[in-house]
């Protein structure tokens, strides 16, 4: 959908302003339960009613996307095939032809010594029509190395994420003795970062490229990656005092989305014929790595700053497989 100079950042603004409302919610839940709390609930039923506010929002927006939004790049799923559409307007001394291609329309230009010839000339755009899905591009994109190597990236960034997001709030109440809505707060700093964090990542994706082509794009991921890690490192060394806690909180939350964005910048380039089974099993990678690292937590539930240590070197050694992705450039 979007030019390969800014594919990176048009894919993980739009991904990372959706995954801002997980800080959202650290920030509005607390809240909620508070108010419900104050107006007579007991802790049992105003956590409980307080979950209605959200399904109520989420029943809107799926509605919402029912009845306003298109199925697919070309309109309507039923009416893909029609994306090519040609109107002919004769005029005394020429004709016209306008070729629709989605959202762009050219022209080509006949005089009548060209009535002969076709309407539409070899030298004509070429409209492609988008080809039916088929299992087969499935297992086409699943043997490709270079989608399992971007599934091992994705689960260290947005599985990192997930998992985070599970976890930190309840550990600042526990670790620092916070109050839950004190805890809650500052858990939604990791998910607030996504307001600019993730589009950073696609952007500087989208800088290298422009610069030095797909060797760029790999580059720039590779800092942010290996930094990521580096960072959950720390993380678990910065436990001393709150104020270090943050800092680093913050640090690393923006390094793990702003991957995200830059795994996401490379996806387009893997195989164009085939990059919806190519961003499906990547997104994929991103919900089963964030499975893999919840559990990584609960084996440290009693030791969580080793959790954050171990997630670390694990992102650090993924990290190196960057090396591994070969891209036509």
């Amino acid at each position: 959908m979007f030019s390969s100079s800014v594919v990176g950042c048009a894919n993980a603004l739009v991904g990372g302003w959706g995954n801002m409302g997980a800080g959202v919610t650290y920030v509005l839940m607390p809240l909620i339960f508070e108010g419900l709390k104050s107006s007579g609930l007991s802790d049992h039923a105003s956590w409980r009613v307080a979950m209605v506010i959200p399904a109520g929002i989420c029943f809107v927006m799926g509605l919402s996307c029912l009845l306003f939004s298109d199925d697919c790049p070309q309109g309507d799923w039923s009416k893909r095939k029609q994306q090519q559409i040609e109107e002919i307007h004769y005029a005394e001394n020429e004709k016209t032809v306008e070729v629709h291609d989605a959202n762009k329309a050219t022209k080509t230009k006949t005089t009548k010594d060209d009535d002969n010839d076709s309407i539409i000339s070899e030298k004509s755009p070429k409209v492609h029509t988008p080809s039916r899905p088929t299992i087969g591009m499935f297992f086409k994109a699943l043997k490709n190395p270079n989608v399992i190597i971007l599934m091992f990236m994705y689960a260290c960034s947005f599985g990192i994420e997930l998992a985070v997001d599970n976890v930190i709030g309840y550990f600042f109440h526990d670790h620092f003795a916070l109050s839950q809505t004190k805890a809650g707060m500052i858990g939604a700093l990791f998910g607030l970062m996504n307001i600019f964090s993730r589009a950073t990542g696609g952007f500087l994706s989208d800088y290298a490229y422009q610069k030095r082509g797909i060797r760029g794009r790999l580059f720039v991921h590779f800092l942010i990656i290996f930094l990521n890690g580096i960072f959950l490192v720390a993380f678990r060394f910065s436990l001393n005092n709150l104020k270090d806690a943050v800092i680093i909180l913050v640090i690393f939350s923006f390094f793990t989305q702003a991957c995200c964005g830059s795994v996401f910048g490379i996806v387009p380039f893997v195989d164009p014929e085939i990059v919806g089974a190519i961003s499906g099993l990547v997104g994929a990678g991103g919900n089963v790595g964030g499975l893999i690292f919840t559990g990584v937590f609960k084996v440290y539930a009693n030791n969580t700053p080793i959790a954050f240590m171990v997630c670390g070197i694990a992102v650090m050694v993924v990290a190196f497989m960057t090396f591994l992705i070969r891209l036509n450039k």
